[in-house]
């Protein structure tokens, strides 16, 4: 079959499944419910419907409800969610069922088949292990930085793709370790998909919880609420803030047509809410003062961020700082003004190269006070400049922040040994510098970065 006539055939089921619906009746079962009560309604509804198919007829699948039409071009592409930027744009483009995996060694070799429900969290039990609402194409070597890491917001970065995607230290409180972020337009995706997996499989999640660490840390030993309510109020933050998009709703009519069931919350949002509120079981304390506490370095500063509910009788915020997770100090302090959300800044190019803890004191108007739960953040010695992808194969971008702009850099590149290869100045007009570096073999480099008299020392790995 020629591919001209594949694409078509494409195209064709794609706006069959686009226009697909839910069957009448599909969630009558659910009206009327809520809590727990509809959690197990809807794990019934898509539990008895799911009709398994094989792992490797995923491959299928994806050629006919994960594409999305190659910008300035008529041919479609693999919608990867780890290099598919904002802008709809990408440094790279999967071709469908021609660039699977395979074997990779640099980002943009191949894609395949992420379960974003790390695998290792459900020891490979099925029918999870096919689950095709789960499982999504995504560029091989991002898919193995991720690994089993659960997702979350990193504070500094120790990965980054070439669209944004972060591998990195968890920059939310109640949330530690090593997490992974994708950029913020697939964030409720991955959420939404995350509670799908929570619900229907919510006979399994008290066994599943003792298989692996990170995925014990996200699961609750329990039918209801099933998740970790610190991670919870994650996910609920990501499905708040990025809604069901066309994406999805394209993806969730492909899954109905290969594997027979749905995720609810596609298809109707407000069932997160109904499920998982302060009226249920257990979750009293889901909404209460701090709903979440984060912070991130951006531009040499750390910005904490974060939300609260129920500003009753309630005076002010103040931000503490300590070097060792137990002597707290006051670095400022913000009053109460029912906004909701705060923010914060602290000048992390005083402190650099230490481990920082933060916290919030939060003091009602008669001087009684509680503390937030307590996040801490690594900060770098090198803070103003980020390098990726890394490893590389044919590029590296070099990002300064927005207060970095228009400076006068040097950048030098050598190998281990000390030899200048590459060594060039440049102007740091639009915050990203792109050096080729395909002409280099494959192995280690040291990347010199020089701007008003300070140096900057980053290592970077070239692929093949």
């Amino acid at each position: 079959m020629s591919r001209n006539l594949c694409i078509l055939i494409v195209l064709l089921l794609s706006v069959t499944i686009v226009n697909a619906q839910p069957p009448s009746g599909y969630y009558s079962s659910a009206a009327n419910k809520e809590c727990a009560a509809l959690k197990t309604a809807l794990y019934s509804i898509i539990s008895n419907s799911h009709n398994p198919q094989t792992y490797n007829a995923i491959w299928n699948q994806y050629s006919l409800s994960d594409t999305i039409k190659k910008p300035g071009a008529n041919n479609y592409v693999i919608w990867d969610m780890y290099s598919f930027k904002a802008n709809g744009t990408a440094n790279y483009y999967f071709t469908p069922i021609t660039d699977q995996c395979g074997n990779y060694s640099a980002e943009g070799n191949c894609y395949n088949r992420e379960h974003s429900f790390p695998k290792s969290w459900f020891n490979d039990e099925a029918p999870a292990i096919s689950d095709y609402i789960h499982i999504f194409p995504t560029d091989g070597w991002v898919n193995g930085k991720r690994s089993n890491y659960r997702f979350g917001e990193v504070a500094t970065a120790t990965y980054t793709s070439s669209n944004g995607t972060k591998l990195g230290s968890s920059a939310t409180a109640g949330i530690s370790g090593t997490v992974f972020e994708p950029i913020d337009e697939y964030k409720g995706d991955f959420a939404r998909v995350y509670l799908y997996m929570v619900t229907r499989y919510q006979n399994r999640i008290a066994t599943w919880a003792g298989y692996n660490t990170d995925g014990a840390s996200t699961l609750s030993n329990n039918t209801f609420p099933s998740v970790n309510i610190n991670y919870l109020k994650l996910m609920l933050k990501w499905h708040n803030q990025d809604p069901v998009s066309e994406k999805e709703k394209a993806r969730n009519n492909g899954a109905y047509n290969f594997q027979n069931n749905r995720n609810p919350y596609v298809d109707s949002p407000q069932y997160v809410t109904k499920v998982w509120n302060s009226n249920c079981a257990g979750l009293a304390a889901l909404p209460i003062n701090i709903v979440y506490f984060s912070g991130k370095l951006i531009d040499g500063k750390i910005h904490l961020t974060w939300e609260t509910e129920n500003e009753i009788n309630f005076n002010r915020f103040e931000v503490e700082r300590s070097f060792n997770g137990r002597d707290f100090y006051q670095i400022g302090y913000i009053k109460a003004s029912e906004a909701k959300q705060y923010n914060f800044t602290d000048n992390a190019n005083t402190i650099r190269g230490k481990r920082v803890y933060y916290r919030l004191k939060q003091i009602d108007n008669d001087g009684t006070y509680t503390y937030s739960e307590v996040f801490s953040v690594h900060i770098p010695l090198n803070i103003k400049y980020n390098i990726f992808p890394n490893p590389a194969t044919n590029f590296i971008v070099i990002e300064a922040g927005s207060n970095d702009r228009n400076i006068p850099l040097r950048i030098q590149i050598t190998d281990l040994v000390g030899r200048v290869l590459i060594q060039n100045k440049y102007t740091n007009s639009n915050n990203q510098i792109l050096i080729p570096i395909q002409q280099l073999p494959q192995g280690t480099y040291i990347v010199k970065i020089t701007a008003n008299n300070e140096s900057f020392i980053h290592k970077v790995i070239k692929g093949m």
